[in-house]
């Protein structure tokens, strides 16, 4: 079972754009993924684990809050890889500093950021790092904050499937 985890960022649904992570959410659905009935909260750790543990390929996308957690959350797992993990805009401001470390047991991450802290004021600027074995790509797109929809979702949509098989 493929299982990808959608999390919203600080302000979940209430202020996620139209078009973002509860389409997001919609479109893996209707293409063979397992996702959750809503995307979790950025704060639901213990619900990420145990909704992705027992899958045999995981995947998980947060936006904002989400995304700055999102080493965590794939910290949590360890052990067990994490087979895609992508975030859109990761914030500064969420007490994890500029720099955002990935764990090894992430096999690809993706992140979009935007490299002009004026643009969000921080909210997309934070950065992720990683070390081998890996994979990290970095999209810089200037985008009002979270970035989560449009031809960013298009690009992210695009590469989950492929790295999911689907």
């Amino acid at each position: 079972m493929k299982k990808l985890a959608i999390v919203y960022g600080l302000g979940g649904g209430w202020l996620d754009p139209k078009g973002g992570e509860d389409y997001l959410l919609s479109r893996c659905k209707a293409v063979g993924f397992t996702v959750p009935p809503q995307p979790f909260a950025y704060t639901d750790a213990q619900g990420i684990y145990d909704f992705l543990r027992n899958a045999d390929w995981r995947g998980l996308i947060g936006d904002s809050a989400g995304a700055s957690y999102a080493g965590t959350y794939a910290n949590d797992l360890a052990p067990t890889k994490l087979d895609y993990l992508a975030g859109f805009q990761p914030s500064i401001w969420m007490g994890l500093g500029s720099d955002i470390t990935i764990p090894n047991n992430v096999v690809y991450a993706h992140v979009v950021r935007d490299p002009d802290w004026l643009d969000t004021q921080g909210l997309g600027y934070a950065q992720w790092i990683t070390s081998k074995p890996t994979t990290l790509v970095v999209t810089e797109h200037r985008g009002a904050h979270p970035d989560d929809y449009g031809p960013m979702q298009d690009l992210i949509f695009a590469e989950v499937k492929m790295k999911g098989g689907l």
